[in-house]
């Protein structure tokens, strides 16, 4: 196993911090040497570095030993996308070319579609009103909008129900009741395990190929602005 040749999966945007080291020499493919994280988003941009250094000697390799990076890039936290991009630029400083972007949302979409067979719709809140969804037509024919618990209103349930399995990642009271309202079927699952599902994409992509599309370079996926952004706006 060549000891320089891993690959860095980080995503910040879906709940906390997800942290993974692959090889593409490992036996079990997709599968990290190693996984670590945490839920909360408070405070983990400040421990980001920390818990990698401790990952690389838990698995006894360098930070040197990093020769990739695949980075989600949203849509999801807008604090979180900025702590991934952020990071894995200065990581790999004048060598931008091997991090890439991905939506780790959009590949837990994909996945669901792909194990399922039909189309799956998945909804990931940022406030109480409003958040995003991910629509995977098909594994390969993803859709990424900006959701209000009002933009619903001019949706049609028929659309969303007919063989679309639609998942609901966290909490999301105003979304779930305008479901129950409507009448359609949805699943519950917790952030933390539709981050790790998530995260384990990842993995899988990063070992397929050592660079992701050959470059294509680090572009966060904003699909609404939050309040943060509006601020620093205005102040500008």
């Amino acid at each position: 196993m060549n000891d320089a040749d891993l690959t860095l999966v980080l995503d910040t945007s879906i709940c906390g911090l997800r942290l993974a080291l692959v090889h593409p020499e490992s036996k079990n493919s997709g599968v990290p040497l190693w996984q670590g994280g945490l839920n909360e988003a408070q405070g983990s941009a400040a421990r980001l570095s920390g818990i990698l250094k401790d990952g690389l000697n838990a698995s006894g390799f360098r930070a040197d030993s990093i020769q990739s990076a695949l980075v989600s890039c949203g849509p999801g936290s807008f604090t979180g996308i900025r702590v991934g991009i952020a990071f894995a630029r200065g990581l790999f400083a004048n060598r931008l070319e091997l991090a890439e972007g991905c939506s780790s949302l959009g590949l837990f979409a994909s996945s669901e579609s792909a194990r399922r067979g039909c189309p799956v719709a998945v909804y990931l809140p940022a406030t109480r009103t409003a958040g995003y969804v991910v629509i995977a037509n098909t594994p390969n024919d993803l859709q990424s909008l900006p959701m209000t618990v009002d933009d619903f209103a001019h949706v049609s349930p028929a659309s969303l129900s007919a063989g679309t399995v639609t998942i609901i990642a966290g909490v999301w009271p105003a979304l779930t009741q305008a479901f129950d309202l409507a009448g359609i079927n949805y699943e519950l699952k917790s952030v933390s395990d539709v981050a790790d599902a998530a995260c384990m994409e990842m993995c899988r992509l990063a070992a397929s190929r050592r660079i992701i599309d050959g470059g294509s370079g680090l572009r966060p996926i904003y699909l609404r602005r939050s309040s943060v952004e509006e601020k620093n706006v205005r102040a500008l």
